[in-house]
């Protein structure tokens, strides 16, 4: 058994939940479709074959469809892909590890992935996989999540886990927020043969009614992070929800009603030489 076995079954088995999968798309769609749209912006169009990696409910895969782009979506939760069939017509769809793509050697000319590269156990393998089926001069595309100390959402929730959280639980997994710092998505890059060309970040928000739903996200729209927050005991679990509510209530309350929370994403290109 691998180092991150026990986190790659808990992803699998936690992305085969319909009310986990539904959460998400409820309560992250609407941060995971800000990157899309960005994505697509740049990266879709007319006479580009593009691979969704990690495609999920296929916003992003609508998104470079509608741009004119020959797109195929490929992810691991058969609960995600039937979503994502629901609303795609004539695009390719494929339940798959993507660590061991079924695509021969340069088959895109982009490939992007959007907030999947956390959910992966076998990262390094991922990336040479990625390498393996973009076409010379060809580019990938990711989002992932700011780290905590930058980002207000993620300290918040992570902040209150480390004050009060037995992380002793949960088991290894690889780090979530290793994209996030450019000179190691560099380091981690170069070691799969694609060269680090952009790393920025851009900040949509979540809007909330009451303060307590940032918990609510984490707890019912999350695999890695529900499974700790559970393992936990009731006096722990409470004492992360109330801080959480009050680090909300006090700082990201709006004028008029309602919070905004800023969630800082990362957003990295690069290419394969």
């Amino acid at each position: 058994m691998s180092d991150y076995e026990v986190f790659a079954e808990r992803e699998r088995a936690g992305w085969r939940d319909e009310a986990t999968v539904c959460a998400y798309v409820a309560r992250f769609g609407p941060v995971t479709e800000y990157a899309a749209k960005i994505i697509t912006e740049r990266e879709g169009g007319p006479g580009r074959d593009i691979l969704d990696l990690c495609c999920g409910q296929g916003d992003l895969t609508a998104m470079l469809a509608a741009s004119g782009a020959q797109v195929t979506g490929l992810d691991f939760s058969p609960v995600m892909l039937d979503l994502a069939a629901k609303r795609l017509d004539g695009v390719a769809l494929q339940q798959g590890d993507a660590a061991d793509l079924p695509f021969a050697d340069e088959s895109f000319d982009l490939v992007v992935c959007n907030f999947g590269m956390m959910h992966l156990p076998d990262q390094p393998k991922a990336l040479d996989e990625i390498r393996r089926v973009l076409r010379p001069n060809g580019r990938f595309v990711m989002a992932t999540w700011a780290a905590p100390d930058r980002s207000p959402a993620f300290g918040a929730v992570f902040g209150a886990m480390k004050a009060h959280a037995d992380f002793s639980v949960a088991p290894p997994q690889p780090d979530l927020f290793q994209f996030a710092r450019e000179e190691e998505a560099r380091t981690i890059m170069a070691q799969a043969g694609l060269e680090l060309t952009a790393h920025e970040t851009v900040t949509p928000t979540w809007e909330l009614a009451e303060p307590e739903e940032l918990f609510e996200i984490f707890l019912t729209a999350t695999v890695g992070s529900a499974v700790l927050i559970r393992s936990q005991t009731q006096e722990v679990l409470d004492a992360i929800a109330a801080q959480v509510t009050r680090t909300v209530a006090r700082n990201f309350q709006k004028d008029g009603g309602g919070y905004s929370v800023p969630v800082p994403v990362v957003l990295l290109t690069a290419a394969r030489g």
